[in-house]
């Protein structure tokens, strides 16, 4: 019921529903996440969060549970302990993903590959933190998920143990992403998250002066058929400057 409810946009008797479905199993992680996603669409944060976690607390498996709680704290503002739960969150699904139940019955993604959209939300919450070497790191991590390329993941970056007290519950999710072997596995293709990642990593090039690579990301944006327009203006700055270069040089 509540979950209708939310579909209803009545979030008030949603919250009723979750709340009558809490009195009646304290242990059932999709009332609390619900509770947590329609304080959420109502922007009272605090409340949202303190119910996403009372779900991971009772599904530390699931990343669905823990990318909540990462993008909650993202939305308050708190980006170190947002960056650390959504790291949680491809690590676990990284490595329950083989043949292990998700939430509310759906599937893990698809073994070796992560969720762009959370690559993304990490690096954006790296940039605003200034550390720009974790941010670029992570937006090339996005870009590599159209191929499916995951590997190059290195345990500095991800590391559960080194970034927060993980529970021994949690700890075993340590392994590598994707932990099934599974090198083969197609690549997401273009999505909105990886174009704004190469985006990102086109203005970069262009502040570093790798004018070249700036070049070959902002063409490959133009074949995306995303961010299109901003693309043909990056490619003509980046002409200008190039020439500009060969003039100066002569």
């Amino acid at each position: 019921m509540g979950h209708e409810y939310v579909e209803l946009k009545n979030t008030h008797a949603a919250i009723e529903s979750y709340r009558r479905a809490v009195d009646v199993n304290r242990r059932d992680y999709r009332a609390w996440y619900g509770l947590g996603q329609t304080y959420e669409v109502l922007e009272m944060h605090a409340y949202a969060l303190w119910y996403f976690k009372r779900a991971a607390g009772l599904r530390p498996w699931d990343g669905k549970m823990w990318s909540a709680v990462g993008s909650c704290l993202q939305k308050m503002g708190r980006d170190l302990e947002g960056i650390k739960a959504l790291k949680k969150a491809l690590v676990v699904e990284g490595y329950f993903n083989a043949g292990v139940e998700s939430s509310f019955g759906s599937g893990g993604e698809s073994g070796g590959l992560m969720d762009p959209e959370i690559l993304l939300q990490i690096a954006s919450m790296y940039e605003r933190l200034e550390d720009s070497e974790e941010a670029k790191a992570y937006m090339e991590m996005c870009v590599a998920q159209e191929e499916g390329a995951a590997e190059n993941l290195e345990a500095s970056v991800i590391n559960i143990h080194a970034d927060s007290g993980s529970s021994d519950d949690e700890s075993r999710v340590g392994a590598p992403i994707g932990g099934g072997g599974t090198s083969g596995t197609s690549g997401t293709g273009v999505t909105a998250a990886t174009s704004k990642a190469r985006m990102w990593l086109a203005r970069y090039a262009m502040s570093t002066g790798d004018y070249q690579r700036a070049m070959q990301l902002a063409t490959e944006l133009c074949q995306d058929g995303v961010e299109v327009e901003e693309a043909k203006a990056l490619v003509r700055d980046v002409r200008v400057r190039l020439e500009a270069m060969e003039e100066a040089s002569r």
